[in-house]
């Protein structure tokens, strides 16, 4: 959201100094004057006020507001943040915090478990959150990142950590090296709450759902459901005066009762007379074979390490994926690549869709009651020499 009329704190600086000049007749505002002191103290105030105008402003909007305060404009609309499967609240926790260096460094680097991670309050004095790694997270040499999970080190759910806002911590570095952290994912306080994006579609589509009958009413009815990460709709599915709610569950092994209480659920929102069929969409697990080709000179402890977080990246994308999405062999590289830069290249070796074998070129179902989920997923790994790349 853009907020017109902000000043950046050198703006106010320059402003105060001409000023003075102007209005009183002070000259002397080079840098260690008091005039200058003065005008930057002032600066440094008002800049606060306008950071915390803006902090206001945002967290007040329905587009910007984050955690608590979007819980609060949710209950304006009658809306309320669900809760998610425990599957998906891990899930959502994998590999939630990066530590990286700009350059590689010539030894291993260890961020020890319970490094505090922070939210960046320098350029704004508001409350200060801190999470705490739950194990060591290691940089090996030659490579600059590493992934790991932060959990709250605090107790109260008003905080949600929006993507790359994490970025102080408390790590005390080797000399001549310098580690940067972030947040590549929201981090909750409450891991079992809906996330922030999700919450803040329900509550525009809620707007547009006021008046029962429709697509869309039904639709966010059904959303509303625990357990269920997906909807579709398909009209005339048996003809006029029938339609489909194709079901994406969030845990496709806890389906038991979830289409009765999506009945329940969209009961007030269907058209008077329309027979709503639910069906519970089919899966189709992916399973991909790939190896990873890493440089020379990493312990099999640190190869083991790559090849599982390669494994959980691919899973995390193809877990991603609904209704009308095709697997994209060019993202899934993309993917394995993100998690290590020791990684040089990556060559397919097979791809499956419920054991049975596919040309390896992106995949898409005909089947609008499908959606694909992570099957078998086995990346291996060759060594090549310095000389080799």
């Amino acid at each position: 959201m853009t907020i017109y009329g902000v000043k950046s704190k050198s703006e106010i600086l320059v402003s105060i100094l001409n000023s003075l000049e102007k209005n009183a007749g002070i000259t002397a505002v080079y840098p260690g004057s008091i005039a200058r002191a003065f005008a930057e103290a002032f600066s440094s105030e008002v800049s606060d006020l306008y950071e915390a105008f803006r902090f206001t402003v945002s967290q007040s909007n329905l587009t910007t507001a984050s955690g608590r305060n979007l819980d609060l404009i949710g209950d304006l609309y009658g809306i309320s943040r669900k809760s998610v499967t425990n599957f998906v609240a891990q899930e959502r926790q994998t590999f939630n915090v990066e530590f990286f260096l700009l350059k590689p460094h010539s030894a291993t680097v260890t961020i020890p478990k319970d490094t505090l991670v922070y939210n960046d309050v320098s350029n704004f004095a508001t409350k200060q959150y801190s999470f705490k790694v739950n194990s060591d997270i290691i940089i090996t040499p030659g490579s600059t990142k590493s992934y790991g999970i932060v959990e709250p080190n605090f107790t109260d759910n008003a905080y949600v950590a929006p993507r790359n806002t994490l970025t102080r911590h408390n790590f005390i570095a080797p000399p001549t090296v310098t580690v940067y952290c972030n947040n590549p994912k929201e981090v909750y306080s409450n891991i079992t709450s809906e996330s922030d994006d999700n919450y803040r579609r329900r509550i525009l589509a809620s707007m547009k759902t006021r008046l029962p009958g429709t697509a869309e009413s039904v639709r966010f009815a059904a959303l509303a459901v625990k357990g269920v990460r997906d909807v579709k709709i398909r009209q005339a599915s048996y003809g006029i005066g029938s339609c489909d709610i194709i079901v994406v569950p969030e845990v496709s092994s806890a389906v038991k009762g979830l289409a009765e209480n999506i009945i329940v659920a969209v009961e007030n929102s269907k058209p008077v007379g329309v027979r709503i069929n639910v069906r519970i969409a089919e899966k189709i697990s992916i399973g991909i074979g790939a190896t990873i080709t890493l440089p020379v000179g990493n312990s099999e402890t640190i190869v083991a390490g790559i090849r599982n977080q390669a494994n959980l990246f691919v899973k995390r994308y193809l877990n991603s994926l609904s209704i009308g999405d095709s697997v994209s062999l060019s993202e899934i590289e993309r993917q394995i690549k993100l998690s290590s830069d020791i990684i040089r290249s990556v060559t397919f070796s097979s791809l499956t869709a419920d054991g049975r074998e596919l040309p390896l070129k992106d995949f898409a179902s005909d089947s609008v009651t499908q959606y694909f989920t992570a099957g078998n997923v086995n990346i291996s790994s060759v060594i090549i020499g310095a000389a080799s790349y």
